[in-house]
């Protein structure tokens, strides 16, 4: 099948639901779920992107297969036009939202690439891992399936590892293995969108301790599958909600799920990791270079909402009349001047692209990880001046069906308007759009999303400086102090991009996290 239509995707998710449970009531069919319909229809309209003459040329390309047309995310760039086609694609599906739709299909479909290009790593603990690698990818590619991820274990006692806990399934785990495959036994978070996506992805993130072989698990399964059941978190989008009052969590909110996996068989030729003896240290050696290209995505989608946020942030201004004074200027030029250092980031490793010894061109440079590892905090504070220049506005913001009452709208035409211009009703619908984005509970579980969105910040930061190659730093302090005297400036490179060397040593899922801060057994 070539790249699916919205209509398509909906009809194969209703053919085969997964195992939903929301608000303590099992759900039959997702696709008639009214907490679902608009996040559905938002996945669906990316699907119709896909055939509309206006994006087709940027969102799919001929499938190696068949020479049919398939997702761009799927594709493996063999140049630096290829890969800009990947960007472009990437940062069309993130404008679609705005970019608060993180677990979008383009997201997971760079994810099983990425499986792809490490087939050979896989394959260190047996051929066929590395051929099902492959295999599920170019499965997914050809079915353009949309797809979710489990990666962290459950909270339940961060002090242990997985094989200490009081349960030894309380993290999923291996139970045994059968002719048809592995059962597996336990619980993963954070199903972002698993109620509406066919696929889950699983393998563990940061890195496998010492001891846990039985937990360092990689494979792919159907959401339906027999045995896995999903129970989702309270919706940050209760009905009814219109567009007018709530145009973001009206339409884009992504559930949050934990998975439970109840002696689950997962077949053969759908296992890259199996739990075996010496699992842990194929999944603690993965490396981290392949990352570069999901980090084109993540950043697409982080740029997307800084950008929405400037123009958010001058709209809100200027609706006010604000924007003449010094102290809303600074702010926001604040945000332009931190929106445009994203740009330079996001578009310069582009131009300092690289390609690697495999022949897979990738982003050069470590700027886009450091723009995602800062994307927190620019987040935070971006939500803040919003909300410092909205202040009290939020709060005398009449609803929709306000303004549709014959009696209260010559009221609120006159005394809810802003400056000379701006009439009461684009007023209102400004501040409902700002408040969705920085003071709904839709809006709060956005913050909470992008400051985790990849793990702990603290040790992702952590990684970032111990595996860093800090020698050109540290020859400029000797040259200060005096010990390089008569030896040649070094001059600027033209191209000083270079990619990210496979680190076979480096522990870690896609050498995330640095040795000196995963966990070690408790003595």
């Amino acid at each position: 099948m070539p790249a699916r239509s919205g209509a398509e995707y909906v009809e194969s998710l209703r053919k085969q639901p997964p195992r939903v449970y929301l608000g303590g009531r099992r759900v039959p069919d997702v696709t008639a779920e009214p907490v679902f319909q608009e996040p559905l229809r938002a996945i669906a309209e990316q699907y119709d992107m896909q055939g509309d003459p206006a994006y087709r040329e940027v969102m799919t390309y001929p499938s190696p297969a068949t020479g049919q047309p398939v997702s761009t995310s799927f594709l493996v760039p063999y140049s630096r036009e290829e890969l800009v086609k990947k960007r472009q694609h990437f940062k069309l599906r993130a404008d679609h939202n705005f970019g608060f739709m993180g677990r979008s299909p383009d997201f997971m479909n760079q994810f099983v690439t990425g499986w792809h290009l490490m087939a050979d790593r896989f394959a260190r603990a047996g051929a066929r891992f590395g051929e099902n690698a492959t295999r599920y990818y170019e499965y997914v590619r050809e079915r353009d399936l949309f797809l979710t991820h489990m990666l962290i274990n459950p909270q339940i006692d961060r002090s242990k590892t997985s094989a200490e806990q009081e349960d030894p399934y309380f993290h999923l785990g291996r139970v045994r293995e059968t002719a048809d495959g592995i059962v597996v036994r336990g619980a993963k978070m954070l199903g972002t969108m698993a109620p509406i996506t066919e696929e889950v992805a699983v393998i563990p993130f940061g890195g496998v301790a010492p001891g846990d072989d039985a937990y360092a698990l990689a494979f792919g399964i159907p959401s339906s599958t027999p045995g896995l059941t999903f129970i989702c978190r309270e919706t940050v989008s209760p009905l009814p909600r219109s567009r007018f009052d709530h145009p973001l969590s009206s339409r884009f909110e992504e559930m949050d799920c934990i998975a439970v996996f109840e002696d689950v068989l997962v077949p053969w030729d759908r296992v890259l990791v199996d739990g075996s003896p010496g699992s842990a240290e194929v999944i603690n050696s993965l490396g981290a270079d392949y990352g570069a290209l999901l980090n084109v995505q993540t950043s697409a989608r982080m740029l997307s909402q800084l950008e929405f946020f400037c123009g958010l942030a001058m709209k809100v201004a200027d609706a006010i009349g604000i924007t003449g004074f010094l102290h809303v200027q600074e702010k926001l030029g604040e945000m332009l001047s931190q929106m445009e250092i994203a740009r330079a980031v996001f578009y310069g490793a582009e131009a300092m692209a690289r390609k690697l010894p495999s022949g897979v061109w990738v982003p050069g440079g470590h700027g886009l990880r450091a723009f995602h590892l800062q994307t927190g905090k620019i987040y935070s504070r971006f939500v803040e001046i919003v909300q410092t220049l909205a202040a009290g506005g939020f709060f005398y913001a009449p609803s929709e069906a306000d303004l549709q009452s014959p009696e209260l709208r010559p009221l609120i035409d006159r005394y809810v308007r802003g400056r000379a211009g701006v009439s009461a009703e684009e007023r209102i619908a400004l501040f409902k759009l700002a408040w969705d984005a920085t003071g709904e509970a839709f809006a709060q579980r956005m913050a909470q999303y992008v400051r985790f969105y990849s793990g702990d910040p603290i040790r992702l930061t952590a990684g970032f400086y111990t595996q860093y190659d800090k020698h050109q730093l540290f020859e400029l302090v000797e040259r200060a102090l005096g010990r390089r005297d008569g030896v040649p400036l070094p001059i600027t490179p033209d191209d000083p991009g270079a990619p990210i060397p496979y680190q076979p040593g480096t522990r870690g899922m896609a050498g995330t996290y640095a040795a000196t801060s995963l966990p070690n057994r408790a003595q």
